[in-house]
Protein backbone atom coordinates (compact mmCIF):
# COMPACT_ATOMS: atom_id res chain seq x y z
CA UNK A 1 0.00 0.00 0.00
CA UNK A 2 1.24 2.83 -0.81
CA UNK A 3 1.66 5.72 1.78
CA UNK A 4 1.00 8.94 -0.44
CA UNK A 5 -2.18 8.05 -2.10
CA UNK A 6 -4.42 10.87 -2.70
CA UNK A 7 -7.31 11.23 -0.89
CA UNK A 8 -6.47 9.10 2.02
CA UNK A 9 -5.71 10.07 5.79
CA UNK A 10 -4.52 7.83 8.66
CA UNK A 11 -6.57 7.24 11.48
CA UNK A 12 -4.82 5.61 14.77
CA UNK A 13 -6.80 2.27 15.54
CA UNK A 14 -6.48 -0.45 18.32
CA UNK A 15 -7.76 -3.77 17.15
CA UNK A 16 -8.64 -6.79 19.34
CA UNK A 17 -8.81 -10.34 19.09
CA UNK A 18 -9.45 -12.49 22.03
CA UNK A 19 -5.60 -12.74 22.75
CA UNK A 20 -3.66 -9.97 20.94
CA UNK A 21 -4.09 -6.08 20.73
CA UNK A 22 -3.17 -4.81 17.26
CA UNK A 23 -2.16 -1.09 16.95
CA UNK A 24 -2.16 0.81 13.58
CA UNK A 25 -2.09 4.08 11.83
CA UNK A 26 -4.97 2.82 9.28
CA UNK A 27 -5.05 4.45 6.05
CA UNK A 28 -8.63 5.88 6.02
CA UNK A 29 -9.77 6.69 1.80
CA UNK A 30 -13.27 7.87 0.83
CA UNK A 31 -14.90 5.59 3.33
CA UNK A 32 -15.14 5.62 6.88
CA UNK A 33 -13.46 2.73 9.43
CA UNK A 34 -16.84 1.43 10.05
CA UNK A 35 -18.01 0.84 6.69
CA UNK A 36 -14.71 -0.77 5.76
CA UNK A 37 -15.29 -2.85 8.78
CA UNK A 38 -19.25 -3.86 7.41
CA UNK A 39 -17.82 -4.36 4.03
CA UNK A 40 -19.34 -8.08 3.39
CA UNK A 41 -17.51 -8.58 -0.10
CA UNK A 42 -13.77 -8.24 2.22
CA UNK A 43 -12.99 -11.11 5.18
CA UNK A 44 -9.53 -8.90 5.75
CA UNK A 45 -8.44 -5.29 6.71
CA UNK A 46 -4.62 -4.70 5.22
CA UNK A 47 -3.06 -2.16 7.42
CA UNK A 48 0.45 -0.57 6.39
CA UNK A 49 1.93 -0.74 9.91
CA UNK A 50 1.17 -3.21 12.84
CA UNK A 51 2.32 -3.56 16.22
CA UNK A 52 1.20 -6.39 17.94
CA UNK A 53 1.18 -7.02 21.90
CA UNK A 54 -0.17 -9.82 24.51
CA UNK A 55 -3.38 -8.31 25.88
CA UNK A 56 -2.39 -8.87 29.27
CA UNK A 57 1.04 -6.79 28.26
CA UNK A 58 -0.11 -3.99 25.88
CA UNK A 59 2.78 -2.53 26.42
CA UNK A 60 5.31 -5.05 25.46
CA UNK A 61 5.46 -5.69 21.67
CA UNK A 62 5.53 -9.10 20.45
CA UNK A 63 5.96 -8.12 16.80
CA UNK A 64 6.09 -4.96 14.31
CA UNK A 65 5.25 -5.02 10.83
CA UNK A 66 5.13 -2.47 7.79
CA UNK A 67 2.73 -4.67 5.98
CA UNK A 68 -0.24 -6.79 7.59
CA UNK A 69 -3.69 -8.28 7.15
CA UNK A 70 -5.99 -8.93 9.60
CA UNK A 71 -9.15 -10.54 9.19
CA UNK A 72 -12.83 -9.31 10.39
CA UNK A 73 -14.32 -12.13 11.72
CA UNK A 74 -11.33 -12.49 14.18
CA UNK A 75 -11.93 -8.63 15.80
CA UNK A 76 -13.65 -8.85 18.78
CA UNK A 77 -13.29 -4.64 18.51
CA UNK A 78 -11.68 -1.65 18.03
CA UNK A 79 -10.28 1.23 20.05
CA UNK A 80 -10.83 4.92 18.26
CA UNK A 81 -9.20 7.08 20.99
CA UNK A 82 -9.97 10.76 18.30
CA UNK A 83 -10.83 11.57 15.10
CA UNK A 84 -14.43 9.60 14.92
CA UNK A 85 -15.41 11.23 12.04
CA UNK A 86 -12.52 9.58 10.00
CA UNK A 87 -14.57 5.96 11.56
CA UNK A 88 -18.14 6.64 11.34
CA UNK A 89 -20.73 8.22 8.74
CA UNK A 90 -21.79 11.92 9.59
CA UNK A 91 -25.38 11.81 10.70
CA UNK A 92 -27.57 14.34 9.28
CA UNK A 93 -28.71 17.32 11.62
CA UNK A 94 -32.33 16.14 11.76
CA UNK A 95 -31.75 12.29 12.63
CA UNK A 96 -28.94 13.34 15.27
CA UNK A 97 -31.88 15.80 17.48
CA UNK A 98 -34.20 12.92 17.88
CA UNK A 99 -30.99 10.77 19.12
CA UNK A 100 -30.82 9.58 22.77
CA UNK A 101 -27.95 8.16 24.94
CA UNK A 102 -27.99 4.83 26.89
CA UNK A 103 -25.23 3.72 28.99
CA UNK A 104 -24.02 -0.17 28.11
CA UNK A 105 -22.21 -3.03 29.16
CA UNK A 106 -21.11 -5.70 27.03
CA UNK A 107 -18.89 -8.76 26.83
CA UNK A 108 -16.58 -10.14 24.18
CA UNK A 109 -14.28 -12.62 24.96
CA UNK A 110 -11.47 -12.09 27.16
CA UNK A 111 -12.99 -8.47 27.21
CA UNK A 112 -15.62 -6.10 29.28
CA UNK A 113 -16.88 -3.16 27.37
CA UNK A 114 -18.79 -0.16 29.12
CA UNK A 115 -20.08 3.39 27.34
CA UNK A 116 -23.02 4.91 25.80
CA UNK A 117 -24.99 3.69 22.22
CA UNK A 118 -27.23 6.31 20.52
CA UNK A 119 -30.97 5.24 20.19
CA UNK A 120 -32.86 7.05 17.77
CA UNK A 121 -37.09 6.42 17.94
CA UNK A 122 -38.34 3.55 20.03
CA UNK A 123 -35.89 1.20 21.04
CA UNK A 124 -35.59 -2.50 20.00
CA UNK A 125 -32.59 -4.69 21.05
CA UNK A 126 -33.65 -7.32 19.06
CA UNK A 127 -33.19 -4.93 15.96
CA UNK A 128 -29.75 -3.40 17.10
CA UNK A 129 -28.60 -6.58 17.80
CA UNK A 130 -29.30 -8.28 14.07
CA UNK A 131 -26.14 -8.47 11.69
CA UNK A 132 -27.37 -8.06 8.76
CA UNK A 133 -25.43 -5.44 6.69
CA UNK A 134 -23.74 -4.00 9.98
CA UNK A 135 -21.38 -6.62 11.79
CA UNK A 136 -19.88 -3.80 13.60
CA UNK A 137 -22.03 -1.35 16.36
CA UNK A 138 -20.42 1.78 17.86
CA UNK A 139 -20.34 2.54 21.32
CA UNK A 140 -18.90 5.96 22.93
CA UNK A 141 -17.17 7.30 25.37
CA UNK A 142 -15.91 3.78 26.06
CA UNK A 143 -13.70 1.68 27.89
CA UNK A 144 -12.65 -1.87 27.44
CA UNK A 145 -11.49 -4.15 30.52
CA UNK A 146 -9.64 -7.08 30.51
CA UNK A 147 -11.87 -9.75 32.67
CA UNK A 148 -9.03 -11.61 34.48
CA UNK A 149 -6.91 -8.58 35.01
CA UNK A 150 -8.92 -5.53 35.72
CA UNK A 151 -5.97 -3.12 36.04
CA UNK A 152 -5.77 -2.78 32.42
CA UNK A 153 -8.15 -1.18 30.22
CA UNK A 154 -8.27 0.70 26.75
CA UNK A 155 -10.19 3.42 26.68
CA UNK A 156 -11.42 5.84 23.41
CA UNK A 157 -13.97 7.84 22.07
CA UNK A 158 -15.28 5.14 20.20
CA UNK A 159 -15.10 1.45 20.43
CA UNK A 160 -16.82 -0.36 17.34
CA UNK A 161 -17.65 -3.93 18.34
CA UNK A 162 -18.04 -6.90 16.48
CA UNK A 163 -21.63 -7.66 17.55
CA UNK A 164 -21.14 -11.61 16.53
CA UNK A 165 -18.32 -11.59 19.55
CA UNK A 166 -20.89 -9.85 21.73
CA UNK A 167 -21.42 -12.84 24.77
CA UNK A 168 -23.99 -10.76 26.46
CA UNK A 169 -25.63 -6.82 25.94
CA UNK A 170 -26.78 -5.10 28.96
CA UNK A 171 -28.68 -1.78 28.24
CA UNK A 172 -29.66 0.59 31.33
CA UNK A 173 -32.90 2.21 31.36
CA UNK A 174 -31.89 5.77 32.65
CA UNK A 175 -29.77 8.27 31.35
CA UNK A 176 -26.04 7.57 31.17
CA UNK A 177 -25.31 9.90 34.10
CA UNK A 178 -27.90 8.73 36.49
CA UNK A 179 -26.84 5.06 35.20
CA UNK A 180 -23.31 5.98 35.94
CA UNK A 181 -24.17 7.60 39.89
CA UNK A 182 -26.21 4.61 40.69
CA UNK A 183 -23.74 2.46 39.51
CA UNK A 184 -26.53 0.95 37.36
CA UNK A 185 -25.46 -0.98 34.76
Amino acid sequence: MSSGQVGSRRLTVDFFTHSHRISTQFLVRARPLIDVLNDHTLSYIELDIAYVSRIDKPGDLVADYTISILRKENVSFCVVAAQVEMALKAVPPAQYLSRRSRQVFCTVPSFEIEGQIDVSGAFDLHKMMAIGTERFMPIYNATATISLLQSVGFSGELILVNKERIQVFCVSDAPPAAAASRGNR
